[in-house]
């Protein structure tokens, strides 16, 4: 297949903060409902205004489309039996109209899971055109991308979610089918004065849910200063966990930050990456499996881990350690807003650094500047505190090499001013303790010397 043109993203995704989310385990108004969650798009409405206060501003709904249990015993987004139809567990069409104006007016977008490769075989699609249908994988009976009267059908059914209901854009599972059908869609979209957002699973749109996660799905490695610099520029993600963690485990806490705040920073929250998060994840949630929830795909074996079938348990946040682990992920999340200018998803708007250091930090320091300022980035992923003297990368961050720097610790509000040669020390206490695990310093030219900003590094 010939390379697709890609539109070009809005101006809003590089500011994306993003929040997976299952919709019938995401809330429980009835608990565990006949089996597999009880969520609604009312219940869920009534979590925005606490989504709006953690720093969320994009909403991954895994869910919102007719579907059944065919995978892991469970109702899944993943199960399509009609894309086309809004499903009744869930709420009405007007109530999911109002979902998404109610995570408009919270200052959130809204952004569908799309099942690509195809339907159920019991789908009233495949008796209706099986001609669309020529071949099945994962039990289910897969589109063909090369039927005109499937395009055609394909695009008018995202162009109406994105239109009619005004949703913002879409994550799609496994893979595109056709990236240039997905063109046409966003230019489509954007000429009815709609801007849309695409990520795939897998595959590079605007950008992909799991570019840089790598085999070892270990975002913290995948991040480490040495990858960024050997990155191509522009929009990225960095995801933490998602709902197919556990997904051929027992059941347990499979989330990957379990209450680190160093790899929540380092990894996601303050990295140049739209970040990526599970429900729950923000507070150390404990897993509460819906009792349906099988460990084998299509329904058998005993209870499984897959963490899409876990409900988030809000009572968990009376807990002082839990509440803890919200302030602090809360707090990373407003600091990247503070310096949206230096901390967002688009690492052609920055200059990137390794920030040279003698001492014990877990991973390497990183730095994010544009020549004038830059924040600095250290973390401890141990048990214990520790310390480390730092050097700003002065020539890779485009600061002039002899301008005094004054360097503020944005936890502590401490303060130090260095000149050419000087280094300054950063205590990071123990990680999973509130207000540890991490360190974020502010670097700006001292009060009393005029701006200069100096070329930034390959032209940044």
């Amino acid at each position: 297949m010939p390379p697709v043109a890609i539109p070009e993203a809005p101006a809003w995704a590089k500011d994306l903060v993003m929040y997976q989310l299952n919709p019938r385990t995401f809330t429980s108004p009835d608990g565990a409902g006949a089996g597999d969650g009880s969520g609604t798009f009312a219940s869920m409405r009534e979590r925005l205004p606490y989504l709006r206060r953690v720093g969320v501003n994009g909403i991954w709904m895994a869910g919102h489309h007719l579907a059944t249990a065919h995978f892991y015993g469970i109702w899944s987004v993943y199960a399509a039996l009609e894309p086309q139809t809004i499903d009744p567990v869930l709420g009405t069409p007007d109530e999911f109209r109002e979902l998404v104006r109610a995570c408009h007016a919270q200052g959130i977008r809204l952004f569908l899971d799309v099942i690509a490769h195809g339907v159920l075989h019991e789908s009233p699609l495949v008796a209706e055109h099986p001609d669309w249908f020529p071949s099945s994988s994962w039990g289910m009976a897969d589109y063909d991308y090369a039927n005109p009267e499937f395009r055609a059908w394909w695009k008018d059914l995202w162009l109406t979610y994105a239109l009619e209901y005004d949703v913002d854009g879409f994550r799609i599972d496994v893979d595109m089918g056709d990236p240039s059908l997905w063109a046409e869609i966003v230019l489509a979209a954007r000429e009815a004065g709609k801007e849309l957002v695409v990520f795939p699973e897998n595959e590079r749109f605007h950008f992909s849910q799991q570019e840089i996660m790598g085999a070892e799905f270990n975002p913290v490695r995948a991040l480490h200063v040495r990858d960024f610099l050997k990155e191509p520029r522009g929009l990225a993600a960095a995801q933490l966990s998602c709902h197919d963690y556990g997904w051929q485990g027992l059941p347990g806490n499979h989330y990957y930050l379990k209450g680190s705040r160093a790899l929540a920073a380092h990894g996601a929250l303050l990295a140049p990456r739209i970040p990526i998060f599970l429900a729950g994840e923000e507070f150390d949630a404990d897993p509460a499996p819906v009792p349906n929830l099988t460990q084998g795909l299509f329904g058998d074996g005993g209870p499984g881990g897959w963490m899409y079938g876990n409900r988030v348990d809000w009572v968990g946040l009376d807990d002082p350690s839990k509440k803890a682990m919200l302030d602090d992920v809360t707090e990373m999340l407003s600091l990247r807003r503070r310096f949206l200018h230096l901390i967002n998803g688009d690492s052609s708007t920055m200059a990137i650094a390794a920030v040279p250091y003698d001492g014990r930090l877990s991973h390497a320091p990183f730095a994010l500047g544009n020549g004038t300022e830059a924040i600095i980035v250290a973390v401890n992923n141990t048990s214990e505190p520790v310390s480390a003297q730092i050097q700003v990368p002065r020539g890779d961050l485009g600061v002039a090499v002899d301008a005094r720097l004054r360097v503020v610790d944005l936890l502590s509000g401490e303060s130090v001013e260095l000149g050419l040669d000087d280094r300054c020390q950063v205590d990071v206490a123990a990680d999973y303790e509130p207000r540890g695990g991490y360190r974020a310093l502010h670097v700006t030219l001292a009060d009393d010397q005029m701006p200069v900003r100096a070329e930034l590094p390959n032209g940044r």
